[in-house]
């Protein structure tokens, strides 16, 4: 009984210390620190929404403001084409389209001579492609100036949603020349006009610092993802029409991270499919010197791991000249990985006149449409107003073909990353 009592007794004992000990938790005194750490998150985000006002920029704060839908990530992260319908509404397409019209009527356009219009006769720049460039796009003087801050507005946050879902944080990094010396929106930006018969031959957007001539490392930022937003009038008709948008996307499946490498590296080509390694992966290009030598050509695999496929080269005259890829499989690629020089190639080789005519090509093109190499499939994306494109700048080749007998409306840009810094 005494063993029982004695028990009892410690038992009450050690209840009333658990109850003492749960009642005084909520009588602790409690850290101010998640309080400083909310207050510095508000601080935070008004600085931020200062800056952003200070730049015309757009913030957005719920899941609900979201511009754009997941699919979109996706398409661009697998190399293809964003495509967005009615993007704009008709009213805000034809405030855009008037205001470049009149711009236009105005001589504010520049001809850049770019395209081509199939004609051999003197240079006409009615049919060729203008563009209203950045110094007059941001000129408040010019035009419907708000409605051109608004557009920029709006494109700023979707550069601000693509930083994000794409892991690309250098499209959205306060303070770098990327966001803060072009456009409203930060981004390049303007206006572009095609002329009746004007076409754009097959092209990319962005090339590596290295293929840029002597002057490829001195520029501040490069593009990113490449984008346009449609201000055609509703009845055009691309059968009829022409003018439209075709990518030349990769046939197989694709491995890796393309364009570019969290390091600035950027995507010159890619190793084809094959049995032993079905997909297709990016090759890139690491400058190592930035003086256009000491450079080598390499894969990612799966681990992580870099794998060099070249032995070190300089860039010139190999990756400039018509046939460097031929040379680069001859001449860099490692003698113990013959199966990786048959499967390389180049995002978009080197091209000239005597190239064309060496592959069997037309020398009298005219905007009709390129046919697709073997391993590509392609997607033709019709003008139609308020559409909004988009597409890596670096790893997609595209061509606009031949509009016929009207005249083809569009506001484009680029959103930029700072370029990699220069390794000392």
């Amino acid at each position: 009984d005494m063993l029982t009592a004695a028990l009892s007794l410690l038992l009450l004992y050690s209840s009333n210390l658990a109850d003492a000990f749960v009642v005084t938790i909520p009588t602790r005194p409690k850290s101010c620190r998640p309080q400083q750490q909310q207050q510095q998150q508000q601080q935070q985000q008004q600085q931020q929404q200062r800056q952003n006002q200070l730049l015309h920029l757009t913030t957005l704060s719920t899941p609900n403001d979201a511009l754009l839908q997941p699919s979109v990530f996706d398409t661009i992260q697998s190399g293809g084409i964003a495509v967005i319908p009615n993007f704009l509404p008709p009213e805000r397409v034809q405030s855009l389209r008037t205001d470049a019209q009149s711009l236009w009527t105005s001589s504010k356009f520049s001809t850049d001579a770019l395209a081509s219009y199939g004609t051999n006769g003197k240079f006409d720049p009615s049919k060729d492609r203008a563009v209203l460039r950045l110094n007059q796009w941001k000129n408040t003087n010019n035009g419907n100036w708000d409605a051109r801050m608004r557009f920029g507005n709006l494109m700023a946050g979707v550069r601000r949603e693509l930083s994000h879902n794409l892991d690309r944080p250098a499209l959205d990094a306060v303070d770098s020349a990327s966001t803060t010396m072009y456009g409203n929106g930060s981004t390049e930006i303007s206006y572009t006009r095609f002329g009746p018969g004007a076409f754009l031959k097959r092209h990319v957007d962005e090339h590596h610092e290295e293929l840029k001539g002597k002057d490829g490392w001195s520029k501040p930022t490069r593009r990113s993802i490449s984008w346009l937003v449609y201000l055609n009038d509703d009845d055009w008709n691309a059968k009829r029409d022409g003018g439209q948008l075709r990518c030349f996307q990769r046939r197989d499946g694709l491995r890796g991270r393309l364009g570019a490498m969290p390091n600035g590296d950027l995507q010159i080509g890619w190793l084809r499919a094959s049995v032993l390694d079905p997909t297709e992966r990016p090759v890139y290009l690491d400058g190592r010197k930035h003086d256009h030598g000491n450079c080598a050509m390499y894969v990612v695999l799966e681990s992580g791991k870099v794998e060099y496929i070249t032995k070190d080269f300089e860039t010139n005259p190999i990756l400039y000249v018509a046939g460097g890829e031929q040379l680069a499989k001859k001449l860099l690629m490692k003698k113990d990985r013959l199966d990786i020089a048959e499967r390389f190639h180049f995002i978009e080789p080197p091209k000239s006149k005597l190239g064309d005519i060496l592959k069997g090509g037309k020398t009298d093109y005219a905007g009709e449409g390129e046919d697709p190499e073997y391993d590509e499939v392609l997607n033709d994306v019709e003008p139609i107003g308020g559409t909004l494109v988009m597409f890596d700048s670096v790893s997609l080749p595209h061509e606009v073909l031949a509009t016929q007998g009207r005249e083809r409306w569009a506001t484009s840009g680029w959103f930029h990353e700072d370029q990699q810094p220069v390794k000392v």
